[in-house]
């Protein structure tokens, strides 16, 4: 079976496949990694929770037992049905006792590793990838596109609308990591049950909360330039429990505030006016005093500068969350910079 890449993996995972056995699912997104591992597994067996039909395996144990997966492979159940095998890969080799079973013909069996991210060359992803009953499945971060439409699709089978700007606002307030995500919407959903519309306001009671405080001090450090209190603010935001891709995207969608009210003011709208226009639906700004200031300060190209070194982070975050931290304090870094030097 050939690699199954990030952007592929919901339309094979869509409904069982019967001539898979083996099943590898790694990445950088680990949330995702083990939301797509369950979603196999609650197609191959009854109740994941009964003991007879799924057998847990750690890897470090499994590298020094290498016989255990192929006792478990050729075990019948005590009462039939069907079972399955996970294997949750650590730090050690597992690819020998891994290797030593997929040549075993399964039967109502189906064996699920799940793993990191891994590189191109490595072994345990090659052994997948050769096999034609096995499938190696990656599990990247959600690019932008395909955040927008997870939050489109969770509302519409909540029986929910939801306009475009506020998919927007919602896309930017949410983090990298899947899990991190369903936990978010799952809240939001269970909040609006019973109603038709999910509105900015509805965010901001949601997934708006006392770290908020948090995040409107890092971005009020930004866009006023001082660099002086960004380290700090940022370091705060996070330990608030923020993830870095949501403080940079809020970052983002104040730009792009600030940046639609400079171009108002350029067609002829009274400056107090396109500020209480652009941030009608924003539900997370600096105060009103510092608003102003940054407004007066920051020209509409340094906004549109701003927003792609913005975007370019955000999109960094999602290839590596690992880094996702350093990323975030160093775009804050450039834009406190620029503001110190901008100038309408």
């Amino acid at each position: 079976m050939v690699a199954v890449r990030h952007w592929e993996a919901d339309k094979l995972l869509a409904k069982p496949q019967s001539h898979l056995a083996f099943y590898l699912f790694f990445g950088a997104d680990t949330g995702l990694v083990n939301e797509r591992l369950r979603q196999v597994l609650r197609q191959s067996i009854d109740d994941p929770n009964d003991a007879f039909q799924l057998v847990r395996i750690d890897g470090d144990e499994l590298s020094s037992e290498t016989g255990r997966l192929a006792d478990e492979c050729n075990t019948i159940g005590l009462f039939g049905g069907r079972r399955a095998i996970w294997v949750k890969a650590g730090s050690r080799n597992i690819v020998p006792a891994v290797e030593a079973v997929m040549d075993i013909e399964l039967k109502d069996t189906v064996v699920l590793v799940e793993a990191g991210a891994l590189k191109r060359d490595s072994a345990l992803r090659k052994l997948f990838e050769k096999e034609r009953h096995a499938a190696a499945i990656e599990c990247s971060h959600d690019s932008p596109e395909q955040l927008r439409a997870l939050i489109a699709e969770n509302a519409r089978q909540s029986g929910l609308s939801i306009d475009r700007e506020t998919v927007e606002l919602l896309a930017h307030s949410l983090g990298a990591d899947r899990l991190t995500t369903r936990l978010e919407l799952e809240k939001l959903l269970l909040y609006k049950h019973g109603e038709q519309e999910i509105t900015g306001a509805d965010i901001e009671a949601v997934i708006a909360d006392a770290s908020a405080l948090n995040l409107d001090a890092a971005l009020n450090a930004a866009f006023s330039g001082r660099l002086d209190l960004v380290d700090e603010t940022v370091a705060q935001a996070l330990a608030a429990g923020n993830d870095a891709g949501m403080l940079i995207g809020m970052a983002s969608r104040y730009a792009v505030m600030l940046h639609r009210a400079r171009l108002d003011v350029e067609r002829g709208v009274p400056r107090d006016a396109a500020l209480e226009k652009a941030t009608r639906k924003a539900f997370m700004f600096p105060r009103k005093d510092a608003l102003a200031m940054q407004f007066d300060r920051w020209s509409t190209a340094a906004l549109a500068r701003a927003i792609e070194i913005l975007g370019a982070a955000l999109s960094d975050t999602r290839k590596d969350a690992r880094l996702a931290e350093p990323i975030a304090i160093r775009a804050f870094w450039t834009i406190a910079s620029a503001a110190r030097r901008a100038r309408p």
